[in-house]
C-alpha cells in the first residue's frame, strides 16, 4: 500500500525540518510527501527546495500564490498517487511508526481514524485518546458514536483516506473560511462505508499562539463565528439529502452542528454578539437542538432564556 503525505506550508520555515524529518524517518518506506508551499514570504520555499532535491524519489514540491489552507490541500489531492492520503501541517509531526502502524491495519476501509497528542510550549504532551479502539464501523455509525463520546473527529489531519474515495466524492476544503475541517468532515465520515478506529496517538499536534483555535484577533473571532454558521446551513443541505443515511442520525447531526454554531456566541461581544444571536433565532437554529433526554432537555431550556 503506498500513502501520499500532503504537507501545507505557508511562512512555517522554523517547521519544516522538524515535520519532514519526521515523514523521511517513517519506519514504513512505500510513501510521497506533497509539499504546497502556498506563496511564504519567508525562506520557505528554498529550504523546501534542498530537501527535494536531498529527498527526489520522496519528497515533491509545489509553489504557488498565496490562497489559503484550503486550496494548497485540494492542490495537494490533485497531485497524490498513493492509496491512502493523510494532511500534515507544517508545524505539526507525526510518530516515525504511523505508516507500519496504519498498513498494519488489514480492514480495506475509507477512513483509518487514528489519534493525536498535543504538544505545549513547555514541554507538556496531551494525549487524546478514544473509546473506540480497534473498532471498524460505518460511517454513520461512527459520526453517531464521536458525538457520543464527544470525541474531537473534525480535524482533517487525524484520519488516512482511501484516495478513491476521496476523489470520487469529489471532496474540497471550502476556500477563504475558518473552520474548513468542520465544514467538510463530518460530510466525509457520513459517506464512508467503513470506518477503522485505532487508539494511538500517531498524530503529534503543536500547540502554539497562532494556532487558529487560540488566535486572539478579534476581528478573525468574528468570521469564524460567521463561517461556522455559513457551514451550519452548507452541511445540512448535504447531509438531509442522502438517502442511505436514517432520520436519527440526521437528527443527531443537525443537533451537532446546531450546538457548534451556539458554541460561537461566547466569543463574540456587543452588536457583533446581538447580531448573531438574532440570526440564530431567525434560522430557528436553537430548535434543531436534541432534546432526547432530561439533560438535553435541560441545556435547551438553559439556552433559550439566556439568547432571549
Amino acid at each position: 500500500m503506498k500513502y501520499s503525505i500532503i504537507v501545507c506550508n505557508y511562512n512555517g520555515v522554523s517547521y519544516i525540518d522538524d515535520c519532514l524529518s519526521s515523514l523521511i524517518n517513517q519506519t514504513y518506506i512505500n510513501f510521497e510527501v506533497i509539499v504546497i508551499n502556498d506563496g511564504s514570504t519567508d525562506s520557505s520555499l528554498t529550504k523546501l527546495k534542498k530537501w527535494e532535491e536531498k529527498y527526489p524519489e520522496k519528497i515533491k514540491v509545489f509553489d504557488q500564490e498565496n490562497q489559503g489552507l484550503s486550496a494548497s490541500r485540494n492542490r495537494g489531492v490533485q497531485e497524490v498517487t498513493g492509496d491512502y492520503l493523510l494532511f500534515v501541517d507544517i508545524d505539526d509531526t507525526l510518530k516515525e511508526n504511523t505508516l507500519e502502524t496504519l498498513e498494519n491495519q488489514q480492514e480495506d476501509t475509507d477512513l483509518i481514524k487514528f489519534q493525536a497528542e498535543n504538544h505545549y510550549p513547555d514541554g507538556r504532551i496531551e494525549p487524546i485518546l478514544s473509546n473506540l479502539k480497534n473498532k471498524v464501523l460505518s460511517g454513520e455509525e461512527a459520526f453517531c458514536q464521536m458525538v457520543k463520546e464527544k470525541q474531537v473527529f473534525e480535524m482533517a489531519q487525524l484520519y488516512a483516506y482511501r484516495t478513491s474515495f476521496w476523489k470520487e466524492n469529489q471532496f474540497t476544503f471550502a476556500k477563504d473560511r475558518y473552520h474548513e475541517d468542520f465544514g467538510l468532515i463530518p460530510y466525509v465520515i457520513i459517506k464512508s462505508k467503513s470506518v477503522k478506529f485505532l487508539n494511538e496517538p500517531l498524530y503529534q499536534y503543536r500547540q502554539t499562539d497562532n494556532s487558529i483555535t487560540r488566535n486572539k484577533d478579534y476581528e478573525k473571532t468574528v468570521k469564524r463565528a460567521k463561517d461556522i454558521l455559513f457551514f451550519q446551513q452548507d452541511l445540512w443541505i448535504k447531509i438531509k439529502e442522502i438517502d442511505t443515511v436514517s432520520e436519527k442520525t440526521k437528527h443527531i447531526f443537525k443537533s451537532f452542528i446546531a450546538n457548534a454554531v451556539i458554541s460561537q456566541v461566547n466569543n463574540l461581544q456587543g452588536k457583533d454578539r446581538e447580531k448573531y444571536i438574532e440570526e440564530i433565532k431567525e434560522k430557528k437554529i436553537l430548535e434543531d437542538l436534541s432534546r432526547d433526554s432530561l439533560k438535553q432537555k435541560l441545556k435547551y431550556n438553559y439556552l433559550k432564556k439566556r439568547l432571549k
